[in-house]
């Protein structure tokens, strides 16, 4: 349903007429109304799998050594320092 469609109906349905809506425009929007949940579903999925492989490799310690391994030794080599001269 288009917003123009929308904003019809809105205004249709909110005045004394509120009841007199057609079995077609009443099927029309319960469609609408299942491809929306169908779309936020998916796109609630997609969101999750995101964030749980986000924080997934946030938390891989393995693969930021991997990743940055210069930045790796230098705070193994500042934490021994540290300990070190302690």
């Amino acid at each position: 349903m288009a917003q123009g469609d929308s904003r019809q109906l809105i205004s249709r349905t909110s005045g004394e007429d509120a009841l007199t809506v057609s079995p077609q425009e009443t099927d029309e929007i319960r469609r609408d109304i299942e491809a929306s949940r169908r779309q936020i579903a998916q796109s609630l999925g997609q969101l999750r799998s995101e964030v749980s492989t986000s924080v997934e490799r946030a938390l891989d310690w393995q693969q930021w050594v991997h990743d940055h391994p210069q930045a790796a030794v230098g705070i193994a080599f500042g934490v021994g320092l540290y300990f070190g001269l302690r």
